[in-house]
């Protein structure tokens, strides 16, 4: 993998409005877990992408992956167009480190280039690619209108835009009820209530059914959106367990106030690092994703 820096004034815009979370090793280390857990979600959209491309007998040579992140989706896009080049591109170093080291364990650094580049800086320096993939990416732009408008203005004739945004919570579901039986139904529908209010204000919160609109405004035309769902069992193993613990604590700090109070409390108790616990807490483990799938190319020609 060849690997470019470009440390420009608004490098660390986006990392920075959210206190600098996305340059650390640690956070890359738990983005990289999910990654691998949403690969699924991942090679569906670009299944539909390759159909899109091959009915319209369209060679992929080139791809921009906006917003790599630990680079999942990266390997994934370079394993599924093999004739094609990917540029990884993302404003965190931590990331494109371990999108560069994951890569060369994929076999695929010969055609896989690194860029450090923030989604808010000149786009237009990316070049021209037949394919722009921004996976839970764009919502981190501050202006995501114009960032759509100039990703789909570096495609070529026939080129795809693909974006995949999240279109509702995670959810996780243990085997163990804690004696509370039931008590996943209803934190899952305790997470969608507050998503719908106190969650909007976050970054990457669920605004999937903005995306149209926004892609019109940016000059686009939609050929495909779908709802993506996955529900995969938890690896067990260290990393898998430390993500899991890490949304289960946020769960329990977000719905203090929603949940059932005797629920809320038997997921503390569960979080706590400090009671015991046996070592097969997590087993059975199962999350949930969803995401939304929006594909588009440039109305212009």
């Amino acid at each position: 993998m060849h690997v470019h820096r470009h440390n420009q004034p608004g490098a660390a815009s986006t990392k920075d409005s959210h206190g600098g979370v996305f340059d650390s090793a640690s956070f890359a280390a738990v983005l990289e877990v999910e990654g691998e857990m949403t690969a699924g979600l991942a090679e569906e959209a670009i299944a539909v992408c390759s159909e899109l491309f091959a009915a319209e007998r369209q060679d992929v040579r080139r791809i921009i992956d906006l917003g790599c992140g630990p680079g999942v989706g990266t390997t994934l896009l370079a394993r599924a167009f093999g004739s094609a080049t990917v540029l990884a591109v993302d404003g965190s170093r931590a990331m494109l480190e371990r999108a560069e080291a994951r890569a060369a364990r994929a076999g695929h650094a010969d055609r896989i280039t690194s860029l450090q580049l923030d989604l808010n800086d000149d786009l237009q320096i990316l070049g021209r690619c037949d394919l722009v993939w921004a996976a839970m990416a764009i919502h981190h732009a501050e202006d995501q209108v114009a960032t759509l408008a100039t990703a789909g203005s570096r495609l070529q004739h026939g080129g795809l835009l693909c974006v995949l945004e999240r279109a509702g919570p995670t959810s996780i579901r243990l085997a163990d009820e804690l004696g509370r039986p039931g008590i996943w139904d209803r934190l899952v529908a305790a997470r969608w209530a507050w998503s719908k209010s106190a969650g909007k204000s976050l970054p990457g919160a669920m605004s999937a059914e903005a995306y149209p609109a926004m892609i019109a405004e940016a000059g686009l035309e939609l050929v495909d959106e779908r709802r993506l769902v996955s529900t995969v069992s938890a690896p067990q193993d260290a990393s898998t367990h430390k993500f899991i613990a890490r949304h289960l604590a946020g769960t329990v700090r977000d719905l203090s106030s929603v949940a059932e109070p005797l629920d809320a409390e038997a997921l503390r108790k569960l979080v706590d690092t400090t009671l015991p616990f046996p070592a097969g807490r997590w087993d059975g483990a199962e999350v949930t994703f969803n995401r939304r799938l929006f594909i588009a190319r440039s109305s212009i020609g």
